[in-house]
């Protein structure tokens, strides 16, 4: 028998907010390894090795594609949840001095994804008070970095973050009707 186009099992239409979310967790998935061999370079092995830790969201980002398939809202939600969590546990694991915590900026971003109503308003501002925290309440940071190492790191995470807002920008930018 031969292949043809039509046995091929059919590909899951996602709806466009659903296909931005699939698409946005890939590229942090497939980024998320690279993260800890940054701050090693930036900081050295021996207070670096610890950032090996923000690894632990890497599997989650990859399996939001799979979860859309089959709920698009869950895998958008899923997005938006796992990205916040993952930036919370990164400020208490770096400290909030790292400047890690502007990664909740684009985490507000992604509660565009999700309906409109108070869902979408609890998904914009539950990252903005995260990130309105006291630094103190998160503790004595588990990687402990000087003032210099914080600074380069800040600076990796707020170029890091930036790229990361503009990708959305550019994404969300197209689930928007087209105006002249």
């Amino acid at each position: 028998m031969r292949w043809r186009a039509e046995n091929a099992p059919a590909a899951v239409a996602l709806d466009p907010p659903t296909a931005v979310a699939s698409f946005v967790a890939l590229v942090l998935g497939a980024n998320g390894p690279f993260y800890p061999l940054y701050v090693i370079a930036l900081v050295g092995w021996v207070a670096g090795h610890l950032a090996l830790l923000t690894l632990f969201a890497t599997p989650f980002f990859l399996a939001i594609p799979a979860l859309a398939r089959r709920a698009g809202l869950a895998a958008r939600l899923a997005l938006w949840l796992i990205g916040t969590l993952n930036t919370v546990w990164c400020m208490k694991l770096l400290g909030p001095a790292s400047g890690v915590g502007v990664f909740l900026l684009p985490c507000v971003s992604l509660a565009a994804l999700l309906p409109a109503g108070m869902m979408r308003l609890a998904a914009a501002g539950l990252p903005l008070l995260a990130l309105l925290l006291p630094w103190d309440w998160f503790g004595t940071p588990i990687l402990a970095l000087t003032t210099a190492e914080n600074a380069r790191l800040a600076f990796l995470n707020e170029f890091s973050a930036a790229c990361l807002t503009g990708l959305l920008a550019l994404r969300l930018g197209r689930l928007l009707p087209a105006t002249r």
